[in-house]
This record gives C-alpha cells, structure tokens and sequence, in this order.
C-alpha cells in the first residue's frame, strides 16, 4: 500500500449520528490504522487511498487519562509483588 500524502496529511475520523449510538463509522488513510482495522472489522467503502470501517459501539473505548502519584504507583508495585 503506497501512499502519496505525508504522515501529517494522514487522518483517522471517528463518526457517531446522534441516533445510533450503537454503531461507529471510522475513515482513514493512514496504512498503519487500515492494517489495524483490517483485523478486526471489514471496510465497506474505499474512497481514494482511504478506507472506511463501521463498529460496534463496545469496540471503541474513550475514557479520561488515569493520573496515578508517585506514591500510589509505590503501592500498587508493592501489591504485584506480595502476589
């Protein structure tokens, strides 16, 4: 897969429609993400070197960044090790 846009040309969209939540429409260009997609889903439509991708609601994940402190990373290292 040969591409003609440079890595910062390159895009990944993740669409839902206010009445379906149950389904995520994904396009891309970018080869790294078309071979990852690949895996797991079947792309229904090719638009130019892109592709685009539907998926479950429950295959895509957003959540907030977890902020562990030194002191708490101490202590869950601590737990692996007693185990």
């Amino acid at each position: 897969m040969s591409s003609n846009l440079a890595p910062d040309e390159r895009e990944t969209c993740l669409s839902m429609t206010g009445d379906d939540h149950s389904t995520w429409v994904v396009f891309t260009d970018d080869p790294f993400w078309i071979r990852r997609l690949d895996k797991i889903a079947t792309a229904y439509q090719e638009l130019g070197e892109g592709r685009m991708y539907r998926l479950d609601a429950g295959q895509v994940s957003i959540r907030r960044k977890r902020q562990v402190s030194a002191a708490e990373r101490a202590r869950l290292r601590n737990m692996l090790l007693v185990s």
